[in-house]
C-alpha cells in the first residue's frame, strides 16, 4: 500500500470515527428527548390522578356535610312538630283514664241500687260537672308535613359541564425561556411566545426559580419554586444569585381575559460565574455589611469608597438604593470611574459623577440635565452599552427620569477593548447608607 493510499485510508477512518461520534451524540439527544416525554407524561398522569382524587374526596366531603345538614333539619322539624302533639296525647290519655274510672263508679252504683246508695248517687252526679270540655287537637294542616325537594337533573347537568371543562393537557407551554445572560451575581432571563398557531394577547408573564437543578425531581417541582417576577416584560434580571450555583427557571403566561395561568415552560438551568457587585473592605470610614452589598458612612471625614474590583462594564446594569441619608452636598454622591485611586477629586477625566443634588459631571464637565436629589428610598440605575472602540453609552435613571451620555472613560478612543469600570460612593458626613445590586 502506498503512502498516499494509507493517508487517504486514515482520513477516511478519521471521518468515519467523527461520524460515529456525532451519531452517538444524536442518540444521546434522542434518549434525552424520550426521557423528557416519558417523565413529563408520567408526572402529568400522576398529577391528574392526585387532582381528581383530591377533588373526589372534597366533593364527597361537601355532599356528606350537606346531607347531615338536611337530616339535622328534618330531625329538628320532627321534634318541634311532635312535642305539642305528645303533650296533647298525654292530656287526652289522662282525661280518658279518669273518665273510664268515673263510668266504672257509675256502673257500681247501678248494680247496688235502692235508697242505700242515694247519697253516693248524689255525689256521683255532682262529679259530672268536672268532665269538662274536650281538649283541642290540631288539624293535619296545622302540623308539619316534612318533604324533600331537589332538582337532580339540573345539578347533574351543572356538575357535568364543570367536570367536562376541568383541567387541560398541554403538549408544550406557550412561552419558553430562550436565553440567559450572565451578569454580576445575576442572570438576565429572556422568554418569548412560541405557540404561534394559537397566538393570543398575553396580559402578563410569571417567572419562577428554584435553588439547584430539580428537573428530574418531580416531588420538588411543586414546592421549591417561588415567584421572582410578574408583569408584561419578556425579560427580567434575577439578582442576588450565588456565584457558580445552579438554579432552575420556568415561566408561564396569562392570556387577556383568562383567569388561569398557562402551562409552565420547560425548566431551564442557569448560573452566573461573575462575582456580584460589592464594595471594597479596606476603607475605615465605611462599614460594609450584607456580603459587601451595603456600605454605611461611619465618620465625618470626606472619603471615597470604591468597588472591590473593576466590575461594571458593557451589558451590565447596576442599581444603587439610598437606604439612609446624611448631610447633603454638591461634592458627594455616586461615581463611575476608570481608576480606583480618586482621592477627593471627582472633577477630572475618567470620572462620571452624580452628586447628591442631582447634578451630573462627565470628565469634570457639568451637564445641563439634572436628576432628582438623592433621598431615602431613591433608586439610581446605571446601564452601560459598548458603542465602538473604547466608547460607552451610559444610561442613568431614577424616579422615572433618564439621561444618556456617550463617554470614553479611559480617554483613548483608539482602544477597541470595552473598558471595565469601578463604581464608587463619596460622602463627607456620616449617616449615608447605600445598597448596590
Amino acid at each position: 500500500m502506498s503512502g498516499v493510499q494509507e493517508e487517504s485510508l486514515r482520513d477516511t477512518m478519521d471521518s468515519a470515527e467523527e461520524y460515529v461520534t456525532r451519531l452517538e451524540d444524536l442518540v444521546k439527544s434522542v434518549e434525552a428527548a424520550e426521557r423528557q416525554v416519558e417523565t413529563s407524561a408520567s408526572q402529568s398522569a400522576s398529577e391528574v390522578e392526585k387532582a381528581f382524587k383530591q377533588l373526589s374526596d372534597s366533593i364527597l366531603d361537601v355532599l356528606n356535610k350537606r346531607k347531615d345538614v338536611l337530616l339535622s333539619e328534618i330531625s329538628s322539624i320532627r321534634q318541634d312538630g311532635l312535642a305539642p302533639l305528645q303533650a296533647c296525647r298525654s292530656l287526652i290519655a289522662s282525661k280518658l283514664a279518669n273518665t273510664k274510672l268515673y263510668i266504672a263508679e257509675g256502673g257500681d252504683i247501678l248494680r247496688i241500687g235502692g235508697m242505700a246508695v242515694s247519697e253516693s248517687t248524689e255525689k256521683f252526679c255532682e262529679k259530672a260537672s268536672f268532665l269538662g270540655s274536650l281538649p283541642a287537637v290540631p288539624q293535619l294542616e296545622e302540623v308539619p308535613y316534612v318533604s324533600f325537594q331537589w332538582n337532580l337533573g339540573t345539578i347533574e347537568e351543572q356538575v357535568g359541564k364543570s367536570v367536562q371543562s376541568l383541567g387541560r393537557i398541554s403538549r408544550m407551554g406557550p412561552v419558553q425561556i430562550t436565553q440567559m445572560d450572565e451578569k454580576p451575581g445575576a442572570l438576565l432571563v429572556h422568554w418569548e411566545e412560541i405557540d404561534f398557531e394559537h397566538s393570543v394577547d398575553i396580559h402578563a408573564f410569571r417567572l419562577q426559580y428554584a435553588y439547584g437543578d430539580i428537573r428530574n425531581q418531580p416531588h420538588l417541582m411543586g414546592t421549591n419554586f417561588h415567584d421572582v417576577y410578574e408583569g408584561p416584560d419578556t425579560q427580567y434580571l434575577v439578582r442576588d444569585l450565588r456565584p457558580s450555583t445552579s438554579y432552575t427557571f420556568r415561566v408561564c403566561c396569562l392570556a387577556e381575559g383568562e383567569s388561569e395561568w398557562s402551562a409552565w415552560s420547560l425548566p431551564r438551568i442557569g448560573s452566573s460565574s461573575i462575582t456580584p457587585f460589592s464594595w471594597a473592605l479596606d476603607n475605615p470610614n465605611y462599614v460594609v455589611t450584607n456580603e459587601g452589598k451595603i456600605a454605611a458612612k461611619a465618620s465625618n471625614i470626606p472619603s471615597t469608597l470604591c468597588s472591590c474590583t473593576a466590575q461594571f462594564g458593557p451589558g451590565h446594569c447596576i442599581e444603587f438604593t439610598i437606604l439612609e441619608c446624611g448631610d447633603s452636598g454638591t461634592e458627594q454622591g455616586l461615581v463611575l470611574c476608570s481608576d480606583s485611586v480618586l482621592g477627593g477629586n471627582l472633577m477630572h477625566s475618567g470620572v462620571l459623577f452624580l452628586n447628591a443634588e442631582g447634578s451630573i459631571y462627565v470628565d469634570g464637565a457639568e451637564k445641563m440635565m439634572k436628576l432628582p436629589p438623592l433621598k431615602v428610598g431613591a433608586k439610581v440605575c446605571f446601564l452601560c452599552e459598548h458603542i465602538r472602540d473604547g466608547k460607552l453609552r451610559v444610561h442613568i435613571g431614577t424616579a422615572d427620569k433618564t439621561v444618556i451620555y456617550d463617554w470614553t472613560p479611559i480617554g483613548d478612543s483608539n482602544d477597541i477593548t470595552p473598558p471595565k469600570l469601578y463604581f464608587a460612593i463619596c460622602f463627607n458626613s456620616k449617616g449615608w447608607k447605600v445598597l448596590v445590586e
